[in-house]
């Protein structure tokens, strides 16, 4: 805390109380600003590119002192459209094509793979456990009667990466662009995106995957990426990419509690019930 005091004192911040948010500390007096470590320079270039969506700030001694923007009070659909709007110029004003080998796609894919086949063992094991009890909790009751939907969900993924595999490893350059890699409606404020730590150059797709799994329950997904493409066309392997990603299941995560874990299978299941009615939408958007 003497260190906060010190670096308020030499940046003229008179401060009155404190609050620990995360990461954060948020100093309130004459001026109300978040202290965090300083963890990106990614703001010079999201200038030079003309995108200047994130709080003012200044850097001390490690620091980076920014203004606390407060948010607007407005519907959620609203705040989530500029969101997905102002996400699209971010990726159109920095992307451009990155000379990429075929090793490095192979890894992509081999990840993914790797990533599928261990959600698949997980639920057999998972689904072997359940079938040696005599007689099965609710919870497991609840998987054992849905367990064909993880599997087929899983089929679908592991589909559609061979789909983007095929596809990308045709050209030897792909689509980067700055990604804030931790969007998310709490991180968007007053038309502002905050906490940029984890920013850098990577798969435009990959903020939207993200993006769709904080809110996959919220919104008309369709209409949201096509308000996306009107300012940053999808390419066809990002939507094979996009595809797969969210149809990989989630791993259950079960505890000694059985209500809790009743919850814990109905969300995991909803999410993919979800899932599947938008790509079924979106499949039949594209014929």
């Amino acid at each position: 805390m003497n260190a906060i005091n010190e670096l308020l004192k030499r940046q003229h911040i008179h401060s009155t109380r404190y609050e620990q948010r995360g990461k954060c500390m948020i100093a309130t007096g004459d001026d109300k600003v978040v202290i965090k470590p300083h963890k990106t320079d990614i703001y010079a270039y999201l200038d030079y590119r003309n995108f200047n969506h994130y709080p003012a700030f200044q850097i001390d001694d490690g620091y980076e002192i920014s203004e606390y923007i407060e948010d607007v009070d407005i519907p959620r659909e609203q705040k989530m459209i500029d969101l997905i709007t102002l996400t699209a110029s971010l990726h159109k004003k920095t992307t451009y094509y990155k000379k990429i080998g075929t090793f490095e796609i192979k890894d992509i894919y081999e990840d993914l793979k790797a990533e599928i086949n261990d959600v698949r063992y997980f639920y057999d094991n998972l689904m072997n456990e359940i079938e040696s009890t005599i007689y099965m909790a609710p919870s497991a009751y609840l998987l054992a009667r849905n367990i064909s939907f993880v599997y087929q969900m899983l089929d679908y993924a592991n589909h559609h990466l061979d789909l983007w595999y095929e596809n990308i490893k045709k050209s030897d350059r792909v689509r980067v662009a700055i990604i804030h890699n931790n969007l998310s409606l709490d991180h968007f404020l007053n038309n502002t995106l905050i906490s940029w730590d984890n920013a850098k150059i990577g798969l435009p797709i990959i903020d939207l995957y993200k993006l769709y799994k904080s809110a996959y329950n919220e919104y008309d997904w369709n209409e949201l990426l096509d308000i996306y493409s009107e300012t940053f066309p999808l390419k066809e392997d990002e939507i094979f990419l996009f595809k797969t990603l969210i149809a990989i299941p989630l791993k259950v995560k079960l505890t000694s509690i059985e209500i809790d874990n009743v919850r814990e299978v109905n969300e995991k299941l909803n999410y993919l019930k979800l899932t599947s009615l938008f790509l079924t939408k979106k499949s039949e958007t594209e014929k």
